[in-house]
């Protein structure tokens, strides 16, 4: 049997993983939970974390039985072109990864919402899935995996797939756990 992992990287409270792994229902799951932080990944002049470099080593420590992973950390992730992002994923690879950094309220200076905090985790999980699976950026606004570059559109779109984003998820998740 192929499971798909969650991986902890850094500091993520145990019922913010809970909410997760009950929402994410579809794959068997195992749970890796590591404290340490990447820093060869680490860009000091930003202050933030490359997230290719991290999902390049997550490739390379991958365990047997796993189909995808889904890293969840709590440091800020960028790349060489972008400011942050949520999330990144190898297209219809095995790997992602998700910061919770910049879903918290408190880093816009709000009172903590932990029910939004879950929401915004999820849909940026399922959006990153999505990509390891094959899917592309959906022109639907209210789709998971329509494009979110700020926090107002991550909150405006749901935390589904459109019927065809679903159609094609649910093919891609067949193939994989019966070829």
């Amino acid at each position: 049997m192929r499971y798909l992992y969650l991986k902890t990287i850094g500091t993520i409270k145990q019922g913010i993983l809970e909410d997760l792994i009950g929402s994410l229902d579809f794959l068997p799951f195992k749970v890796i939970k590591e404290n340490d932080y990447p820093l060869f990944a680490l860009e000091p002049k930003r202050n933030q974390y490359y997230a290719k470099k991290i999902i390049e080593h997550l490739i390379l420590n991958m365990p047997a039985d796993c189909e995808k992973l889904i890293a969840i950390t709590d440091i800020d992730l960028c790349t060489p072109v972008l400011t942050f992002v949520f999330g990144e994923a190898q297209l219809g690879g095995s790997v992602a990864i998700v910061s919770t950094n910049r879903l918290k309220q408190e880093f816009y200076s709000l009172p903590a919402n932990i029910g939004l905090l879950i929401e915004r985790l999820l849909k940026v999980c399922l959006h990153e899935l999505g990509h390891c699976y094959g899917l592309v950026h959906c022109s639907n606004s209210k789709c998971v995996m329509y494009l979110s570059n700020n926090i107002i559109s991550l909150d405006n779109k749901g935390k589904k797939f459109c019927v065809k984003c679903e159609e094609f998820f649910d093919k891609r998740i067949r193939k994989e756990n019966y070829d």
